[in-house]
């Protein structure tokens, strides 16, 4: 069997960049607005720090302005928290909100997710996003995971239209709603969602042509998805996202191994990570427009 076609989120990314530019130019010439990203990170979680890294350096290149509020996790309280993100609710300077996750237990999440304001929710975690793609629509915005996962699919042209997906992890940000975007009205899939209660993980992996693991967590073994539990010829995309060591990440997938399985494999880093960069950038740019009058920005993929 041939080695799997290897997904490349920064190519897809390249190749789109252009496109996201003339947006921004056309709102900073036409509307006189420049997009404005918020990031609220609690604490010092390796990967939140590298991807608040990546935001910043995107954000530059396109000409948007970026900036991250850093809280000590002793210091972040639900209250405390919701007084902040009301306070840039209101700040005409700030375009959209990422709150990052994770953020402590004893903070309730959910109360901060539905209190950022709903044109400026650009990772769709509160309830007025949630509403449109559980519904089966695009709605204001989509989770930017899932959002770059579909655009890697759009992009090989992976069939996803009553293809099996299994997706595993339940995330509010990758793995639930990726779940629900495949199987829903926007793709058509048929999904199997799985977690750490699955029992049979293995088996039910090997029915997918479609697979997504989205953990990034350590499961006690090198990797959590292996070249057994791969279906041959499917598509793997990798999102779970960890640290091994200092500098050195990997992801959910054992992917020099399973890439001789696989049909279409995501490399990692590089894969989903880039991805979900532009994304963020794609639903920034959504948000400017929305909040000059504009509907949602189109792109060639």
């Amino acid at each position: 069997m041939s080695t799997a076609i290897i997904m490349d989120g920064r190519e897809v990314s390249a190749h789109l960049m252009p496109e996201l530019r003339r947006h921004v130019e056309e709102l900073k010439h036409h509307h006189n607005f420049t997009p404005a990203l918020t990031a609220i990170l609690v604490g010092d979680d390796p990967a939140s720090r590298q991807y608040i890294r990546n935001k910043q350096r995107m954000a530059e290149e396109l000409g948007c302005s970026s900036r991250t509020i850093r809280i000590k996790p002793v210091e972040a309280s639900t209250a405390s928290m919701l007084a902040l993100i009301d306070e840039v609710n209101r700040d005409p300077a700030s375009t959209g909100i990422l709150l990052q996750i994770p953020i402590p237990e004893h903070v309730d999440r959910f109360r901060l997710f539905d209190a950022i304001a709903p044109l400026k929710d650009v990772d769709a975690v509160g309830a007025t996003s949630v509403s449109g793609f559980y519904r089966g629509q695009w709605g204001t915005f989509i989770p930017c995971t899932p959002r770059g996962v579909l655009t890697l699919l759009a992009y090989y042209k992976v069939a996803v239209d009553g293809a099996r997906a299994v997706v595993i992890g339940r995330s509010d940000i990758a793995g639930k709603p990726t779940a629900i975007i495949l199987g829903g009205r926007l793709r058509n899939a048929t999904v199997t969602w799985c977690h750490r209660h699955t029992r049979n993980l293995a088996e039910i992996c090997r029915t997918a042509d479609i697979l997504v693991p989205c953990v990034g967590a350590d499961t006690g073994r090198p990797y959590l998805i292996t070249p057994d539990m791969v279906k041959p010829g499917a598509c793997v995309i990798d999102v779970g996202f960890r640290r091994i060591g200092p500098g050195k990440f990997v992801g959910d997938v054992d992917f020099d191994a399973v890439k001789e399985v696989a049909g279409w494999i995501t490399p990692n880093p590089g894969g989903t990570g880039p991805m979900t960069v532009l994304a963020l950038m794609q639903n920034l740019i959504d948000a400017a427009r929305y909040q000059v009058g504009l509907a949602r920005a189109a792109y060639t993929t």
